[in-house]
């Protein structure tokens, strides 16, 4: 038995290198169900390209010292490994560091085999059931997006929440959580958690390399695998080092991991908050508009912004947003932005963004990051070949969407239309995407939108961009994301850049980030995750502006999570006069949002903390000021009014009591 004390955590392996024991000292839970293995290999041979290794039963050697600042360790070496048939010439090390509060586990490789090693799934915490005896008490906080919950994930169908058909895996004998960062997950940490307690699964790796956090459920077993997946990408001669995997357990629920994440990223991951310009810091929300379509129809044109405008000042908002304003229409020929003629001309779209800023209104411009139109000039005359993304297959990767209006001719009886997507490791991409940047803010433009910036970090084969690996495609894409925003900051301190998407590293760059998110109905939505860790950062609430369908509570939810109003009415094609209800709730909201704007729009968003509530009717977050204040924003959902009494938790606060109106919402100030 291997086994190695912290102050809050006592881990141990057995001789055969499995996982028994994972023992939380701050509840005295043993969390091993029954032993589990440690990690996978997967390698490539001739036709063969997803050969596993398991750990248990291969041989290794052990070692245990103490680090210089008296943190337990052990060693584990593994000279050789038995593949399929065969032995391999791979020799893996294992380190497990063992300090009071954490256990942080790295791997290295040195492939001196014929065959490529591709990933290795470490899942040091393994064979694990409960967190406290009852496993329908337990639940995965996990980053998708801004965050959801997974109940019960020891007896769960984990499938259901991959993004894959279970047809496409061995769903007979484990299904799994798997998802990739920086992409759909916007942190690399997830938290295994009830009420009392927890088991925080970091990925500490600043380079942004492809990394897949994993949770693997055993079918038949009802147990659980925690960790990250790495994608080395060796070939023969080549060796590897991972970054540290770190496991804590902790006393009550998933914000002590939001903790310990955010204190890890800005120290050592490099993250620093966004310094937005006042008037983002502000903003309440926008009109979004397709001018013109992607079937070529015009919806509006340049003189008619000035008009939309206005309809977003009347419900509070200062901004509009345009999308197909440029010539090829909306989701066609991207990157050739030109200005169209037919919609007005370059004179007629700065007389109308002029007109905006005469009403002290602002204009943002829409750019996709990701998307090129083989039929822009941009692919067939210029370097757009060489920017995209090539896959395992050799192929260009497509993105195809085809948007219709009356007809069905388009859509149905043909594919969609094809477009390719870019790679951030090209400097091709690069250079274009600031000369498109340039020409949105040479019209006078406020700031720009990013379409697409941080979706799947799809492997990427081309050799003529900077990344080392295929895995490596995002790596840089921090960094560019940084260039850009130097840029548009070069061109006035109030000029603003924003993306679609949310992901921490890449949000550090932007002013606001335009992602999806879950509505009010939706019991696993854990919107709280990344508004608690990441609370100064701005962004929308994407997917519920559309129409008037429920809209107060899509509204109230909104304002709730402090989320600015994304409104793209029919599916940007409408104007706030189709949604006549919305439009003036929307007035109230924003207003009250004004009015307690050094809360609601400046300060800083603390979940659950800082006050304690009487009635569990009611929804409550709590917001911090700069100056310290806290208040809490009361949602009631239902159709009756609601009492309540709520005390600040500062010593000598003062216990205020009120009604919240049905489907309303209340500001208290504590």
């Amino acid at each position: 038995m291997l086994t190695l004390q912290g102050k809050t955590l006592r881990y141990a392996l057995n001789d055969l290198g499995q996982v028994v024991s994972v023992y939380n000292k701050l509840t005295c839970h043993e969390y091993v169900f029954q032993p589990g293995d440690l990690w996978k290999l997967i390698y490539q041979e001739g036709e063969r390209t997803e050969i596993p290794v398991v750990s248990t039963g291969q041989a290794f050697a052990a070692r245990t010292d103490t680090t210089e600042d008296g943190a337990e360790r052990l060693r584990l070496t593994y000279d050789g490994l038995k593949g399929d048939g065969r032995d391999l010439n791979v020799k893996l090390v294992l380190t497990f560091v063992l300090s009071d509060e954490t256990l942080s586990v790295q791997a290295e490789l040195v492939n001196n085999d014929p065959s490529p090693l591709m990933e290795l799934q470490v899942t040091a915490a393994s064979g694990m059931r409960s967190l406290s005896g009852n496993p329908e008490t337990d639940a995965i906080a996990w980053p998708v997006d801004l965050g959801r919950r997974i109940p019960n994930p020891a007896f769960s169908d984990l499938s259901v929440y991959a993004g894959y058909r279970k047809y496409e895996r061995h769903d007979q004998f484990h299904t799994d959580l798997n998802a990739l960062y920086p992409g759909r997950l916007s942190m690399q940490w997830y938290d295994w958690y009830n009420e009392g307690e927890g088991l925080y699964v970091g990925s500490h790796d600043p380079s942004h390399q492809a990394t897949c956090l994993h949770v693997e459920r055993d079918v038949k077993q009802n147990i659980l695998r925690m960790g990250v997946i790495r994608y080395p990408m060796l070939n023969t001669g080549e060796s590897w080092q991972s970054a540290p995997i770190v496991y804590a357990p902790h006393l009550g629920d998933w914000h002590a991991g939001a903790q310990r994440y955010r204190t890890w990223i800005e120290r050592e991951g490099g993250w620093h908050k966004p310094d937005q310009p006042e008037w983002m810091r502000q903003f309440k929300g926008w009109l979004r508009v397709i001018l013109k379509q992607h079937h070529m129809e015009l919806n509006w044109d340049y003189s008619q912004i000035e008009a939309l405008y206005d309809e977003a000042a009347a419900a509070g908002m200062d901004t509009i947003f345009l999308l197909g304003w440029e010539k090829g229409g909306f989701a066609r020929m991207w990157p050739d932005y030109v200005v169209d003629d037919r919609m007005g001309g370059e004179a007629g779209l700065r007389a109308a963004i002029d007109k905006v800023h005469a009403k002290g209104g602002k204009v943002l411009m829409f750019l996709s990051y990701a998307l090129i139109d083989r039929a822009s000039d941009y692919y067939q005359k210029g370097p757009g070949r060489k920017a995209t993304t090539k896959s395992l297959w050799g192929e260009e990767i497509p993105f195809s969407e085809t948007y219709c209006g009356e007809g069905t001719w388009r859509k149905l009886g043909n594919p969609p239309m094809p477009m390719y997507l870019s790679c951030a490791g090209s400097p091709d991409w690069q250079e274009k995407m600031i000369e498109s940047a340039r020409a949105c803010l040479d019209l006078g433009a406020d700031g720009v939108l990013y379409d697409i910036g941080g979706m799947t970090p799809y492997f990427c084969y081309d050799d003529g961009h900077t990344h080392a690996k295929p895995s490596h495609s995002c790596s840089d894409k921090a960094r560019r994301y940084g260039e850009l925003h130097d840029y548009v900051r070069s061109r006035g301190a109030d000029k603003a850049i924003m993306m679609e998407h949310n992901v921490d590293v890449f949000a550090q760059h932007m002013d606001l980030s335009q992602g999806s998110t879950t509505g009010p109905s939706d019991p696993r939505s854990l919107l709280e995750l990344y508004r608690y860790t990441f609370p100064e950062l701005i962004m929308t609430n994407r997917n519920v502006g559309h129409d008037e369908e429920n809209y107060r509570d899509k509204a109230n939810y909104s304002f709730l999570y402090g989320l600015r109003y994304d409104m793209s009415i029919y599916r940007c094609c409408g104007t706030l006069s189709d949604l006549p209800n919305y439009a003036v709730y929307l007035k109230e909201l924003n207003d009250l949002r004004a009015c307690f704007q050094e809360f609601l729009l400046k300060g800083r968003f603390i979940d659950n903390e800082g006050f304690c509530l009487d009635n569990k009717d009611l929804a409550a977050k709590a917001y911090r000021a700069e100056d310290g204040r806290v208040a809490v924003v009361l949602w009631n959902k239902g159709d009756c009014s609601q009492c309540y009494s709520i005390c600040g938790l500062e010593a000598g606060a003062v216990s205020q009591c009120g009604t919240v109106d049905p489907s309303s919402v209340a500001v208290v100030v504590l």
